[in-house]
């Protein structure tokens, strides 16, 4: 449509008095043709969406037919019980909560859920937490309702071996507060003949009630982890159902792992982990070695170690260990000092695939591993976190890793002001691991942005097809060089890359800083 004003359509042009009445007369077609139309959409629309309901209904129909054919429909029970039993946690305990399996198993429709209350493997495993109540409203109803709610979790598991852990929000208990761990294990006792992986980290006092329990009460116990909330003297060589015909896996503080008086088949166990803070254990290397050397079927040991002012004459004169099966090592040190290798020379470890250091700061400097990667020929796993990770005279340790090596993770200690080394050897023995998928390292210091882009490029290149999968570097410096475009072509062939630095906060100019309104 040609209209006279066109030239002043879209601009602030006010119209005259004259031009007022010609602006008025030129809109009165199109106002009626406008009706027109819309009164013809709206005749269209009806019809639209007659089609749309006649189309959604014979959709709804079809759709509720073709449900009843639905293959799920038609398996087998045990086919769908196996399903169900595959969509429970394998690495945890089952969570009392409807957003994962079982629970929401029975959430999805009548006949699921009649199957899930019917399959006791469904119900074998069980994660319980305390309610957390600092300020609690009608306290006795809510615990109530949740310690009903696991009865009822726990009837459902028929006669089931059984794998419990059991956690508690709170730091520390006053006498007088309210707990509904001591009813919990009241419920879990009478079950101890089906107990096979028990995990309880709960007040001290709380443990008291497992006293009157005893080996013959719990035949299928394999499997103990007790978390004290303190660190006090357990007194667990009371604790008989440590010595279970079956128990293979224990986990408790390290003080209380005293070879004479625990109450444990030293001979059946394959996994022993101690814990507790390293400056508060007794555990000396004289004790770690006879541990070892009781324990002839262990593979997996994480230990903690404080020998203090230890004489190197007893390690000398304690005869060499053997741990013929045993594949994965952890030490927490503390004080261990020029010990350590003497201690490591007394255990032979031809199976180690993996091994874990966790060198405390303030215990002196980390002694060379050189020798005990020499000996170590299937290594393949190598956690390590010390002062002098990523010092020259550690790095040339690396050199002596063997050829099996395939995950490397470092924790540098170094100061976030200390300028990092931009050389080619920044990782040098790294490069006697042709096998080496995954390389982590945290609070990297010492190594620069551009000695990373060398290494990660050198092995992106290796023929015929390089092994690096992961690279997972956190710095704790800012960047100096931005690589990860240059890794781009590696990115999108696979390679997972994951690098970080400490960010400047930008600096912001506030004109209103400092007046009283802002």
């Amino acid at each position: 449509m040609v209209s006279p004003f066109a030239s002043l359509l879209g601009t602030n042009y006010s119209p005259t008095d004259e031009e007022v009445p010609k602006i008025k007369a030129l809109l009165a077609e199109p106002a009626f043709r406008l009706k027109r139309l819309e009164d013809e959409i709206r005749e269209l629309q009806k019809t639209l969406d007659e089609l749309a309901a006649e189309r959604d209904s014979l959709v709804g129909y079809m759709d509720s037919h073709r449900a009843l054919l639905s293959p799920i429909r038609r398996l087998p029970l045990d086919i769908l019980q196996e399903i169900f039993l595959a969509c429970i946690p394998t690495h945890r305990n089952c969570a009392m909560s409807a957003l994962e399996a079982p629970v929401l198993l029975g959430r999805i429709c009548s006949s699921w859920r009649s199957i899930s209350l019917s399959t006791p493997r469904l119900w074998a495993k069980l994660h319980f937490v305390e309610p957390y109540l600092p300020y609690a409203f009608e306290p006795a109803t809510r615990t109530t309702q949740h310690l009903e709610g696991a009865k009822s979790w726990l009837d459902r598991s028929g006669l089931c071996p059984l794998s419990i852990s059991l956690r508690t929000p709170h730091s520390s208990y006053a006498p007088d507060s309210y707990s509904s761990l001591q009813d919990f294990i009241q419920t879990l006792i009478p079950l101890a003949s089906r107990w096979q992986h028990i995990d309880f980290y709960m007040p001290l006092a709380t443990f008291d009630a497992l006293y009157q329990l005893t080996e013959t009460d719990v035949p299928l116990l394999e499997s103990v982890a007790f978390h004290p909330l303190s660190y006090s003297e357990t007194g667990w060589n009371r604790f008989r159902v440590l010595n279970g015909p079956r128990v293979s896996s224990i986990y408790a503080l390290g003080n209380d792992l005293m070879a004479e008086d625990f109450p444990i088949r030293w001979q059946e166990l394959t996994a022993l982990e101690m814990a507790g803070p390293t400056w508060r254990t007794s555990v000396t290397s004289e004790i770690v070695l006879r541990i070892l050397g009781n324990c002839p079927k262990l593979q997996s040991c994480k230990v903690i170690l404080n020998d203090g002012h230890p004489s190197s004459g007893v390690l000398l004169a304690h005869p060499p260990v053997e741990c013929k099966f045993l594949h994965t090592l952890q030490f927490s040190c503390e004080n261990a000092g020029a010990t350590f290798p003497r201690l490591l020379d007394r255990i032979s470890l031809p199976e180690l695939r993996s091994f874990i250091l966790r060198w405390e700061v303030d215990s002196g400097a980390c002694p060379s591993l050189a020798h005990q990667f020499k000996g170590w020929t299937k290594l393949e796993s190598l956690d390590i976190d010390s002062e002098r990770t990523l010092t020259p005279e550690f790095l040339e340790d690396f050199r002596s890793l063997p050829p099996t090596m395939r995950r490397l993770v470092i924790h540098d200690v170094g100061l976030a002001e200390q300028v990092p080394r931009d050389t080619d050897d920044s990782l040098p023995g790294l490069a006697v691991c042709p096998l080496l998928e995954t390389l982590e390292i945290y609070k990297c210091v010492n190594i620069s942005d551009a000695a990373l882009l060398r290494f990660i490029t050198a092995r992106m290149g290796v023929a015929p097809r390089p092994t690096l999968r992961r690279v997972h570097v956190t710095f704790n410096r800012y960047m100096t060089l931005d690589i990860l475009p240059s890794l781009q072509p590696f990115i999108e062939n696979g390679l997972d890359v994951s690098i970080s630095h400490n960010e400047r906060a930008p600096m912001k100019l506030a004109p209103w800083l400092g007046l009283s309104d802002t």
